[in-house]
């Protein structure tokens, strides 16, 4: 069997990539279900190092607006993410918003396609607390 030079680059950058991401996924896995979700662990440990994700909210109706994810910060579980969210057809419609590094892993391993989970909407737009974390309080 002969490899293409395209064949034969794919299996460097996937060995490459495996062995950079090798390291981080101990580290953000007993924040994200431990071993039982390596798989999706790995797979949102990937799309963290590349910094950004494309998606769609669906909306009743039937209809969606399509969105982009982009975040900056140290690849690691406490470590705070600055993020910049983007609706392309809204360019007035922005949100920039921090949290911890495992929060971001944790749902990008519930994704469904390209929807990120309703946890995450409900955090942005409704403010209910991240897991761990209590509500806030009105002030006296």
């Amino acid at each position: 069997m002969t490899l293409t030079n395209d064949a034969v680059l794919q299996i460097d950058t996937s060995q490459e990539r495996s062995k950079a991401l090798e390291p981080l996924i101990p580290l953000f896995a007993p924040y994200c279900g431990g071993v039982a979700q390596q798989n999706r662990l790995e797979e949102a440990v990937a799309v963290l190092m590349s910094g950004h994700w494309s998606g769609v909210r669906p909306l009743e109706g039937g209809r969606s607006h399509a969105f982009e994810l982009h975040w900056s910060g140290e690849p690691a579980p406490l470590e705070t993410l600055s993020l910049a969210l983007r609706f392309p057809a809204h360019p007035s419609v922005a949100y920039d918003f921090e949290l911890p590094g495992y929060q971001l892993v944790r749902w990008l391993m519930q994704r469904h396609q390209q929807e990120l989970p309703e946890a995450f909407w409900r955090w942005l737009l409704l403010g209910v607390p991240l897991e761990g974390e209590n509500a806030p309080s009105a002030a006296a």
